[in-house]
């Protein structure tokens, strides 16, 4: 592999993750919007009481999602042994595993939106995807030192 196909290689794995936090955002937003339309709110107890089970579902299936994630994000290791672009195609599933982790942690905040129409809490579940994908953009840099772990 050539300098410049690794840079093209690497200019491809950030490209793809700037466009995996907007494309996730808008999927978890789109999944909220469509379960708070569903959820039933008001101000009686019978309304917010038949949406428990969801709520229960919701919040048992973001840990067991998140466990399967770093398992899989674990197993995913350089090997130098390997072709120069399939350790690459390796770090572009890891990045993509990372970032889909990550963003999990602004579903609180859009599942929040979706029972109280605070738009507060939909810009600060957006500045927090903003703020993962600029903390966590990779480079050739961090390629070569996760190849070298």
């Amino acid at each position: 592999m050539t300098d410049a196909d690794f840079h093209r290689a690497i200019r491809y794995v950030r490209r793809m993750h700037w466009l995996h936090y907007p494309v996730q955002g808008l999927l978890m937003a789109g999944a909220v919007l469509a379960a708070g339309s569903h959820a039933a709110t008001g101000s009686s107890t019978e309304p917010q009481m038949a949406t428990w089970p969801a709520l229960l579902g919701l919040v048992a299936a973001v840990p067991v999602l998140a466990v399967v994630l770093v398992a899989l994000y674990r197993r995913l290791r350089p090997s130098l042994r390997r072709p120069a672009e399939e350790n690459l195609r390796i770090y572009l599933g890891r990045i993509f595993l990372r970032n889909s982790l990550a963003s999990l942690v602004a579903l609180p905040m859009l599942a929040s939106f979706a029972f109280t129409h605070s738009w507060f809490d939909l810009v600060a579940g957006a500045a927090m995807l903003l703020a993962l994908s600029w903390r966590l953009a990779p480079s050739a840099t961090t390629y070569q030192r996760w190849l070298l772990s």
